[in-house]
């Protein structure tokens, strides 16, 4: 957590100032993996396995046989102390996804079953139930079962906070529906330190009623929901949308990280019921970072995707409120429309939706002519307070702003989006976007905004107006890659001196699936135009991006494969590109592997060994450190010795070589070298064939 809270803060202290920030998650869920000391209870197929819960005692583990069913309604009984009871699967760690890597239902074969044969829970809780770990099983409910109300219920209507359940953790646990059946909840979260991680809930839907994957309302937390595959028709998340059975209380410190959160399109041609992809109506100090939101369209709803709108749902519950909520380097695509943030409850006594910051999103295809609906990016009404939104990246086909109510402290800077037809608008004010800031947005910041096919008369001043996106100047607008280029016009024009936009890499860092990276990286120079790229395979990848730079941190992506392998050819000789890959699949990218160097100055002697060091090797070298230095962003150096023809090579050249190259290695964010006799002294060290490949493999 903070480490996450971290990357964070990088991004609040690096925006505008004078904004009312919100605050982070205050508490937070610790996931690490329990070291087990008790005793071991094996329940086998036809076993009981709800003696064995009965029966388990803080710090033993129950193990269910794997790929064995388990019919029934089963309870997480209350257990005095604090040690963990692990309910697992018989098979080993190896026949599973490593900790803190995500199941699927590939693994299905490998996992007990735990299945409900009727409409109750196949796994509930009761008061005071705590200190359960669940790894490595399957939950759904029998075939022909018309509805089911939820898979797993932890926590339902305690009327205190100590019969709240507690420490509860779903690791790597796959939770599903059946394709032709109701099943309203995947897991219900009425509970406190709580989490969800690496786990996989799919076929959650119901006909005429909304349906999550995840849902809360009635729990303090903390609560950590972190690298999940998230399939529900209603809200895929969702907490609210019922009242607390304890006065006063606000699901809190909510952290929700590297999610997949996604609606078949299958489901456009379904009857279940559609509204969005995640959902605040009752919750405060929530972060919702590195996630990816796919799919979503108007039915139910009008196909908004994100939604921070305060409910006091069945009108009990007046301190109802959605506050501090940092909404950061997340992936949002494919939807008809993005973001709906309602001020306060316009059907039954609220609190005042407020601080809300939404920073470094990529929003792409928010589409009315794709999915339907208005292509809306931001939808603020009802009167929201000390709303954030900075550094963004969108394309979407309808309005960048709608209101209809005051909002005050609004700050919208440093975001890239299109203008379309009317841009900001409001109530009565729709073509005029003055009007809507100075009617809508009273006291508002507005600026280094790139609104493209704008009219900058018709907005404060220091924002920008380009005609096309081309001119904007992407890297590769028509390949996806909406990194800035060098040449652009908007490069470093934020009011932070950072581009204007989203921070793609922080979003592609953010948003890294739980593939691991690809290992034994290595780029090679294999001639003065060609490189040899090698990395190893990574399981559940199904293919490789790579990219390359000749100038540090100007990336392109120069081609996908399914393979281990990739071959660069048309290169420039003497020149210096830097390589780094990362695996894909369905869910996501993997993180990239460390970066690799290829100079593509060819040495003569290739083997050093027994060789008379040259003038000719320290000329070539210098070459190769230069293109280095270039690359690195990096002047040229200049050389004790010009020209080396007739002159005996000496340690000052080797010196010289060295810091130069040091100094290229880590601009580019390279390791150091260890030299063979790090001290140098004059007539004294004697220059061999070592320090020469070790120079060269620093280029290389």
């Amino acid at each position: 957590m903070r480490a996450c809270a971290a990357f964070v803060l990088a991004c609040i202290a690096t925006a505008a100032f004078g904004q009312n920030f919100p605050t982070l998650p205050q508490a937070s869920v610790d996931t690490t993996y329990p070291t087990m000391t008790g005793s071991t209870i094996s329940v086998a197929s036809g076993g009981d396995f709800q003696a064995a819960l009965n029966a388990a005692q803080p710090g033993d583990t129950i193990q269910l046989q794997a790929g064995a069913t388990f019919t029934g309604n089963f309870t997480l009984p209350s257990k005095s102390g604090s040690g963990w009871i692990l309910v697992r699967t018989s098979a080993p760690d190896s026949s599973l996804p490593a900790v803190a890597h995500r199941i699927d239902p590939s693994y299905a074969a490998v996992l007990p079953k735990i299945v409900s044969p009727n409409s109750a829970p196949a796994i509930q809780t009761v008061a005071g139930t705590n200190h359960f770990r669940l790894v490595g099983l399957e939950i759904t409910v029998a075939s022909g079962v018309p509805e089911n109300y939820g898979a797993v219920t932890l926590g339902s209507d305690p009327q205190a906070l100590a019969d709240v359940p507690s420490y509860l953790i779903l690791d790597r646990v796959f939770i599903h529906g059946q394709p032709d059946a109701n099943l309203r909840r995947g897991v219900a979260l009425n509970s406190a330190y709580s989490a969800v991680i690496d786990s996989y809930i799919n076929e959650v839907h119901e006909v005429g009623a909304d349906s999550q994957a995840i849902a809360g309302w009635n729990g303090p937390g903390p609560f950590k929901i972190f690298d999940n595959y998230l399939e529900a028709a209603g809200e895929n998340t969702m907490f609210g949308g019922a009242d607390p059975s304890i006065t006063n209380l606000v699901p809190s410190d909510i952290e929700i990280r590297r999610n997949h959160y996604f609606k078949p399109t299958s489901w456009m041609m379904a009857s279940w019921q559609v509204k969005n992809l995640f959902e605040l109506k009752n919750a405060q100090r929530v972060l919702v970072d590195g996630n990816v939101f796919e799919h979503n369209w108007p039915a139910a709803q009008q196909g908004l995707s994100i939604l921070f709108t305060v409910r006091n749902q069945d009108g009990t519950a007046p301190w109802s409120v959605v506050q501090d909520v940092t909404f950061t380097h997340n992936i949002v695509r494919h939807v008809s429309a993005a973001v709906n943030i309602l001020g306060t409850d316009d059907l039954a006594p609220s609190q005042q939706t407020k601080r809300i910051f939404i920073s470094n999103n990529l929003f792409d295809d928010v589409s009315s002519v794709n999915w339907g609906g208005n292509g809306r990016l931001f939808q603020i009404v009802s009167g929201a307070a000390d709303v954030i939104i900075d550094h963004n990246t969108a394309f979407h086909d309808g309005d960048v702003i709608a209101a209809d109510s005051q909002n005050t402290g609004f700050f919208y800077t440093n975001n890239l989006t299109p203008n379309n037809v009317y841009g900001v608008g409001g109530d009565n004010y729709y073509g005029d976007p003055i009007g809507t800031l100075n009617t809508y947005f009273p006291g508002y910041t507005f600026r280094r905004n790139i609104l493209q096919g704008g009219n900058s008369s018709n907005y404060p001043p220091d924002n920008f107006f380009p005609a096309t996106m081309a001119d904007v100047g992407f890297v590769d607008l028509a390949g996806g890659n909406y990194r800035l280029a060098a040449t652009s016009l908007y490069k470093n024009a934020g009011t932070d001196g950072r581009d204007v936009g989203a921070d793609i890499d922080s979003i592609a860092d953010g948003t890294a699936s739980s593939l691991n990276v690809p290992s034994a990286f290595s780029a090679t120079a294999t001639s003065a135009s060609s490189v040899s790229i090698n990395w190893g395979l990574v399981t559940g990848a199904t293919s490789y991006e790579i990219y390359r730079a000749a100038l540090v941190g100007v990336y392109e992506l120069i081609a996908t494969t399914a393979g281990g392998s990739f071959t660069d050819n048309g290169r420039v000789a003497d020149t210096t590109y830097i390589y780094k890959v990362r695996a894909l699949n369905s869910d996501g990218w993997s993180a990239f592997t460390p970066l690799d160097v290829a100079t593509t100055t060819i040495f003569t002697d290739t083997t050093l060994s027994g060789t008379v060091i040259k003038a000719v090797h320290f000329t070539q070298l210098r070459t190769a450190v230069n293109a280095m230095r270039a690359a690195a962003g990096l002047t040229a150096a200049t050389f004790t010795d010009g020209a080396l023809g007739g002159i005996a090579v000496k340690t000052t050249h080797l010196m010289e070589l060295r810091t130069n190259l040091d100094a290229a290695r880590a601009a580019i964010g390279l390791s150091s070298i260890t030299y063979t006799d790090p001290v140098l002294t004059s007539r004294s060290t004697v220059i061999k064939a070592a320090h020469i490949s070790e120079l060269r493999a620093g280029t290389q």
